[in-house]
């Protein structure tokens, strides 16, 4: 189910109240020769009588209006689709031959990872031939790895929308309130085609649409450079396995953005995002090669984010080939021996197409 709103107009309901009559007797009262109330007695009475009434109707009119107004606000609240993604595989540490476990989170990152509610010693979200772990601080994953069996690659058709993931706190994620009416695109870090293989590849596209895959990334990087490089790794990948793995290079000093308003708590907006790709060598080793994008200029340099930027003027994006170890030092997230194949750092430009060295 994809995400949607309704809206619909209420009519409160009208509330009037009928003037007593003059010298209406109390309810109860008893009457003989002589009335046992002197007349002005009886007003009095008759007064106090009609206005507790007043008061009633008044109180009964104020819960109404305020039930109807609560009705008019929920009428425009964005629902959300939430799916637990039951028996999914998630993420095969063997898949290229050698053990290439999750990669592990150093001491500055580790307490802010976000665990599992349905699972609480544990913080892998699996997916279908991938997983993700996530950052509860800024509400993205620290990583989504996947496996990607290029010698049986399908290509299904776009379907079903973006859910929530419901085995963690929904405070520990950001849903549609961060991308709706900007530019920031929910940018894919694991690319809805690369885990379609296996037996379920339609399942495997849909599972690509879970928020906490998604991170804050502007449209221009995510459909231009950004997409240049997911189209080369995979097509690297054709007759092999590869492993990919992705997130964004989270820094103190990232912008705040509250989406305009929409977002009740602002989040901040990373700067760079890194991309690694593993696959094994004829003798079985592992080899990989990492990449760094940086979307400072278009973010800072976009004036509908609400982001200040005195003085910025905006260029083009800067994608490099780097070292793993630099990608390491930039996270704190440590991937083991993965026989780096990149011994400097590499700009990728329009000089040499944008294309990986070694890849």
């Amino acid at each position: 189910m994809g995400l949607g709103s309704i809206s619909g107009s209420f009519s409160p309901a009208v509330c009037t109240m009928q003037q007593g009559v003059e010298g209406q007797r109390p309810e109860g009262s008893t009457l003989g020769s002589k009335d046992v109330f002197e007349r002005g007695e009886s007003q009095g009475f008759v007064q106090e009588q009609q206005f507790a009434k007043a008061g009633r109707l008044f109180q009964s009119c104020a819960q109404e209006m305020q039930q109807t107004n609560k009705m008019m606000a929920a009428s425009e609240v964005e629902l959300e689709s939430v799916n637990m993604y039951p028996d999914r595989n998630g993420y095969d540490e063997n898949f290229l031959g050698k053990e290439l476990p999750l990669p592990t989170l150093g001491d500055s990152v580790k307490d802010q990872v976000a665990m599992r509610t349905d699972k609480p010693n544990e913080s892998e979200l699996t997916y279908t031939n991938y997983s993700v772990v996530m950052n509860k601080d800024r509400r993205q994953c620290f990583y989504a790895i996947c496996n990607i069996d290029g010698s049986s690659l399908s290509k299904p058709k776009r379907s079903g929308g973006w859910s929530i993931d419901g085995r963690i706190a929904r405070e520990h994620q950001l849903g549609n309130e961060a991308y709706k009416g900007n530019n920031i695109d929910k940018g894919h870090m694991v690319r809805r085609l690369d885990p379609c293989w296996g037996d379920n590849p339609e399942l495997a596209s849909r599972d690509t649409f879970s928020y906490c895959n998604a991170a804050l990334q502007h449209g221009g990087l995510n459909q231009k450079e950004w997409l240049q490089l997911e189209d080369h790794v995979l097509g690297s990948s054709k007759g092999q396995k590869m492993t990919v793995i992705t997130g964004p290079i989270f820094r103190e000093d990232d912008p705040w953005f509250d989406n305009n308003g929409k977002m009740q708590e602002p989040e901040q907006i990373p700067l760079s995002f890194f991309k690694t790709v593993v696959w094994a060598d004829d003798n079985g080793d592992l080899k990989s090669a990492s990449f760094i994008l940086d979307q400072e200029d278009i973010i800072k340099g976009d004036g509908q984010l609400g982001i200040q930027s005195q003085g910025f003027e905006p260029g083009r994006f800067e994608m490099y080939q780097v070292p793993q170890s630099e990608v390491e030092e930039l996270t704190d997230l440590h991937f083991g021996d993965i026989g780096d194949i990149t011994e400097s750092r590499i700009q990728l430009n329009e000089d040499n197409n944008f294309t990986p060295q070694g890849l």
